[in-house]
């Protein structure tokens, strides 16, 4: 019985040891959030002897010299957001901050601390639109901590007191602020959390049963975020993306710092670790962006830097991230609100070239996407093909779209996302609304009609139904087949094949169990000028340098007949317009048999690339 009873004690303490929670480090010396003293000694020297770090080093101080002429952040809300307000203070307190711990020089360190103490001084950081408070959470937290040698011990005790009142609770000092961003699985999770855990980080001094609580809670809750990264996708577009991910670096690099075990749980997350590709797949050679979803800037939406990829590609050993973002950062003239962070990220061999991306590769996760290229070049094929569903966060109804680069020029477009601001002002559409008969899919950019995709009977595609996208080839030729039932009720079998070959692409529907006379019309939005002659389309556009291309689009039967009609204006007082955009379409009635067989295929046109020899190039056409 003795023995027995020493056994289960064993067994028993065992057990405790493997449910009690993980413990925290200890707090440590202030710099603490993303490095200490003699990592920001690192930084610098590491910075002085790179080409890359000294080129981002002297844009970062470009912009903090310039905020020092200017009055602090005042509270301005946009509609019911003060969310510019936020990432404006973040931005100039990064930079002032990191100026003045390269420089040494006074006037940096007081013009962060005049913006910390304004923003300190709002009556609330808006919790209403928790993203704001998350952000500017992050950016007191930076000031308190990177600063806390030029601070004086009453303006910590201020700043540390408002991290406390108005971003980790409800201004009782006790009762956390919480909401669904704690566990979601959107951005609004990496945010949040990653925002709130810098607070608490820097204020563990102050506020340690507080601080203990919020870093513990975004350290369960992440991994419901996280799970978007699975299979190397993500299901917000690459807005989102670049959004969620600079956050989920941000809670990465401060939860790993403040508990003992560094958090190895949330780095082994599925597909994190090819994170740092996913903006180089979504990059067509124009520099335009596979823009699905929810992206921001429509039409014009291009790469730029994110400071996440540095933190990803110093994490998981793909060198030349730091670089590559410093070039996006001058080739757009974007310097982000955590550019600071990126120099911190920077790691060894910052001026490393990046490895090429995979030329052609589906992607998966709960929006499945493929990426087809025939090469990194400027005059390269690309096409980004979308699955996954509607009902997803930011989503839209464009399951099977596309978009096409070829000859330097984006043939095939997407709309991007709608001016939240104004929708929401106007009180006629539910924009957040994911049900099927959500006004959300009235809008023109967010419907099915916005899209270049299939309309079956101008049916909506079903909110909930699923495609997923087979894997393909490393290069061309590669095919990628979308299996769209189910977002088609009105037909038992629907698939969509992307076949790209060296110089050309097809697309092949096909369709099944349709009723007799249902009508499928072929959509495709594009920039470029259009003329239709039967059962071919003929477009015409210029390259980034002003030469003319153009190419052609045979449709299969050749009865179908090519119509071209301008989507400029908006159709409803809701809707965007949309310059210069038409949209090529034609449409197919369904037989007896209920079957729908369409095919395109896209080919440039003789003197519209360099060393074209035939008339039109004829590898991408059926056969």
């Amino acid at each position: 019985m003795k023995r027995s009873f020493v056994v289960s004690l064993s067994a028993l303490a065992a057990l405790s040891a493997f449910c009690a929670e993980p413990e925290l480090a200890p707090a440590g010396p202030h710099p603490r959030l993303f490095a200490d003293a003699a990592g920001f000694a690192a930084a610098k020297t590491r910075i002085s002897s790179s080409a890359a770090g000294r080129k981002a080093l002297d844009a970062l101080m470009r912009d903090a010299d310039a905020v020092l002429g200017e009055p602090a952040v005042t509270r301005k809300m946009i509609g019911r957001r003060l969310l510019d307000t936020s990432r404006q203070a973040l931005a100039r307190i990064c930079n002032l901050s990191f100026a003045w711990r390269m420089t040494g020089e006074r006037k940096y360190a007081e013009r962060a601390i005049a913006e910390a103490k304004s923003v300190a001084a709002f009556a609330d950081w808006n919790p209403s639109h928790f993203l704001d408070v998350a952000e500017m959470t992050l950016a007191v937290a930076v000031a308190i901590d990177w600063l806390h040698d030029a601070l004086d011990e009453a303006d910590r005790r201020l700043l540390a007191e408002a991290i406390l009142m108005k971003g980790l609770t409800r201004g009782d000092g006790k009762t956390l602020h919480s909401g669904m961003w704690a566990v979601s699985d959107n951005n609004w999770n990496q945010v949040c959390n990653g925002g709130l855990s810098a607070g608490a980080a820097a204020v563990r001094e102050y506020f340690p049963e507080v601080a203990e609580k919020v870093l513990r809670r975004a350290r369960k809750g992440l991994p419901n975020a996280f799970a978007a990264y699975a299979g190397g996708g993500f299901p917000e577009g690459p807005g989102y993306w670049a959004y969620a991910s600079d956050y989920a670096a941000v809670a990465l690099d401060t939860l790993s710092r403040q508990f003992a075990d560094g958090v190895p749980e949330l780095f082994e997350a599925e597909g994190l670790a090819e994170q740092s590709e996913y903006m180089d797949l979504m990059t067509g050679p124009t520099g335009l962006l596979f823009n699905y979803s929810d992206t921001s800037f429509g039409l014009s939406a291009r790469r730029g830097p994110v400071m996440a990829n540095c933190y990803f590609g110093m994490k998981f050993g793909r060198p030349g991230a730091f670089a590559s973002e410093v070039s996006h950062m001058c080739e757009s003239r974007k310097f982000g609100r955590l550019a600071a962070l990126a120099l911190l990220w920077s790691g060894s061999g910052a001026d490393a070239q990046a490895p090429a991306p995979a030329l052609c590769r589906s992607l998966g996760g709960p929006n499945p996407l493929a990426v087809l290229r025939t090469g990194l070049g400027a005059d390269d094929w690309y096409v980004g093909v979308k699955g996954g569903r509607p009902s997803i966060s930011h989503g839209h109804m464009d399951v099977g779209s596309f978009v096409l680069d070829a000859g330097g020029v984006r043939w095939a477009c997407d709309l991007g996302c709608e001016a939240y601001n104004r929708i929401e002002s106007m009180k006629t559409i539910n924009l957040w609304s994911m049900k099927q008969d959500s006004s959300r899919w009235s809008l023109f950019r967010l419907g099915v009609d916005g899209h270049g995709t299939l309309v079956v009977d101008g049916a909506r595609q079903a909110v909930d139904g699923f495609a997923a996208i087979s894997p393909v080839a490393p290069a061309p030729p590669s095919e990628a087949t979308v299996d769209l039932s189910q977002l088609y009720p009105g037909a038992a079998k629907v698939t969509r094949t992307f076949l790209l070959r060296d110089d050309g692409l097809l697309v092949r529907d096909r369709l099944s169990g349709l009723a007799p006379g249902a009508v499928v019309a072929w959509n495709m939005n594009t920039s470029a000028k259009a003329a239709a002659h039967g059962n071919v389309l003929e477009l015409e556009a210029a390259d980034a340098k002003g030469k003319a291309r153009k190419m052609t689009l045979a449709a299969t039967p050749g009865y179908a007949r090519w119509s071209v009609s301008s989507i400029a204006e908006p159709r409803m007082p809701a809707d965007s317009p949309n310059p210069g955009v038409r949209r090529v379409a034609f449409s197919v009635a369904a037989g007896g048999s209920g079957e729908v067989e369409l095919s395109v295929s896209f080919a440039l046109v003789q003197g519209s690339v360099p060393g074209s020899e035939s008339k039109t190039q004829t590898k991408g056409k059926d056969k």
